[in-house]
């Protein structure tokens, strides 16, 4: 019989290697599973290749794949499952198409999962790191319905629409940005080395010179000690690290900020709404129990303000309520929302209307990036401009006060 060298694990820790004869490869894999372990790499004989069954978490659990390769994953996806391609030949062009490595290893363990007996949604579910569960359930709800082109079309809808607005708020803030690092950038090479230049010069005045030329001088000195430069690099590591962390505190803390913030409260307000109305749409127009529907949409929510604000919804539908007073009783709740929803339930369309709520608060959001990019861009030009002549007027004006001494003479 031939030999199959195999890596498997159990729990989260335990992992164990090991070589067994077999008739086949799906010995192994009843052997193992006997066993209480899950395979993880099978390989034939003595070769390295081994195929990947469980979750290729060793070495890619945790990391993501792009939004835009998913989107391209479950557009061609659908389009195949369009065309009554059988789904274990999908997967394969798929995993022959894909550019990305760790999404290749993962369409391919899916593949050999499917070819163990598993369905598509069950394959999908062991990476949630890559496929959220509003992306699984909605897999689901296709297969049980034969509707998974269907779905899978939505779904990359969905993305496409998130990767769109996401751009949007990015390419609004670029400009004020921008003009803000130029800004500070032109005003510290003034101050750290055109300013010291200038101090011998100030200094064979003589007498007193005037107050705005004093204070640029005092800010000129402090940028020439190591004191200085050392706490920006601690103020600016700390920024990091409270920008980039994965801590809970520092999250809420950033979230706190945003709905403190006049203007950016009502736009991230209304781009969670959309989020959370989009998704609960979809999961309820493909007929997921909405109680099911409610606990896989509110943690689609990012700000963590509002998705406190959200999670008492499931506990009131249990109650028995209808999901526009049950909405009705949310802080976080717009009267537009509880009342589209309410007209929606009357019609038995709640689905339909909870994503014409998404489509509204998208247009929304838009609105105010637009306002917000045409507030921050001529505020940042004043506040650079303004820095900048106040530095030119200290330079200027001791140089003003002994030309007119000269002039009196």
């Amino acid at each position: 019989m031939p030999t199959f060298r195999y890596l498997a694990k159990r729990g989260p820790t335990e992992v164990i290697e090991g070589v067994l004869e077999a008739e086949n490869r799906a010995n192994v894999l009843m052997h193992l599973a006997q066993q209480g372990y899950t395979p993880v790499r099978i390989t034939e004989g003595s070769t390295d290749d081994g195929v990947s069954l469980a979750p290729v978490g060793l070495g890619t659990r945790g990391v993501k794949v792009p939004t835009r390769q998913l989107n391209q994953f479950t557009r061609q996806f659908a389009s195949l499952v369009r065309s009554q391609v059988p789904l274990l030949r999908a997967l394969g062009i798929l995993k022959d198409q894909t550019n990305h490595p760790r999404l290749k290893r993962i369409v391919e363990a899916i593949g050999e999962e499917i070819r163990q007996g598993q369905t598509l949604s069950g394959a999908l579910e062991k990476y949630p790191w890559v496929f959220s569960q509003l992306y699984v359930s909605l897999t689901r709800s296709g297969e049980v319905a034969g509707m998974l082109d269907t779905v899978l079309d939505r779904l990359a809808l969905q993305a496409d629409r998130e990767e769109a607005l996401r751009s949007k708020v990015q390419g609004a803030m670029t400009y004020p940005f921008f003009v803000g690092a130029v800004g500070l950038a032109t005003v510290t090479f003034l101050l750290a080395f055109v300013m010291p230049r200038l101090v011998k010069l100030f200094k064979g005045f003589g007498g007193q010179l005037p107050l705005p030329t004093r204070i640029l001088l005092m800010v000129s000195g402090w940028m020439s000690q190591p004191w200085f430069w050392g706490a920006c690099g601690i103020m600016a590591l700390f920024l990091v690290v409270l920008l980039r962390g994965r801590g809970e505190e520092s999250r809420l803390f950033l979230d706190r900020i945003a709905l403190a913030t006049p203007l950016v409260k009502t736009l991230v307000r209304q781009l969670e709404l959309a989020r959370f109305a989009r998704a609960y749409g979809l999961l309820l127009d493909h007929g997921i129990p909405i109680l099911q529907a409610t606990e896989i949409a509110i943690p689609v929510v990012e700000n963590r303000i509002i998705r406190k604000g959200l999670t008492p919804l499931t506990h009131h539908l249990r109650e028995g309520g209808s999901l526009s007073s049950c909405l009705k009783g949310l802080s976080v709740a717009t009267p537009f929302l509880v009342n589209s929803v309410a007209v929606g339930e009357e019609g038995g369309k709640a689905g339909e209307a909870l994503i014409e709520v998404a489509n509204f608060y998208e247009q929304e959001v838009e609105r105010l990036l637009q306002i917000l990019a045409g507030l921050l861009e001529p505020t940042m030009i004043l506040v650079v401009g303004g820095i900048v002549g106040f530095i030119v007027m200290a330079v200027l004006l001791p140089i003003f006060e002994v030309s007119s001494l000269v002039h009196v003479r």
